[in-house]
């Protein structure tokens, strides 16, 4: 690199700061993508499973379009920088959420009543929070790295 023959100690330092910053913004921005995602998971399952017969017929409508847009809004604003912690951990968590998402499906379809009574409220609830919890562990643990 010919144009960085001649910095100083404190022009290479300076530099230095500059990339690790670009690397923890990108992370943060990562954990913010996966609480994005676990909020309107979590948002889901709770209308899934708790609202009116409409609600239920459109809350997968609802599921695929806002997370079309977060997606779509993610490969516009992405980054050519991963901090190492987001490198590491987006696939065990990609998969872990799918996992779980397949869980719920599976209870959602075959377990529940389609007429619940008052004694499902603690599983349902209990399904929709572990239907997202992969996402909010992956938030979690970038935003406390502090990489």
């Amino acid at each position: 690199m010919p144009e960085h023959d001649e910095l100083s100690a404190e022009a290479a330092l300076r530099e230095v700061n500059r990339a690790q910053s670009a690397v923890r913004r990108t992370g943060r921005r990562g954990a913010i993508f996966f609480l994005s995602l676990w909020l309107i998971t979590t948002a889901y399952w709770l209308a899934e499973l708790f609202g009116p017969e409409a609600v239920q017929d459109y809350s997968g409508l609802g599921l695929l379009l806002v997370v079309g847009v977060v997606l779509g809004a993610r490969l516009v604003f992405r980054e050519r920088v991963y901090s190492r912690l987001m490198s590491r951990i987006v696939y065990p968590v990609t998969g872990a959420f799918v996992g779980t998402v397949v869980l719920a499906s599976l209870y959602n379809m075959f377990l529940r009543p389609i007429e619940p009574g008052p004694e499902w409220v603690v599983p349902d609830v209990v399904v929709a929070l572990i239907a997202g919890a992969p996402l909010l562990y992956g938030a979690v643990r970038v935003f406390r790295s502090g990489e």
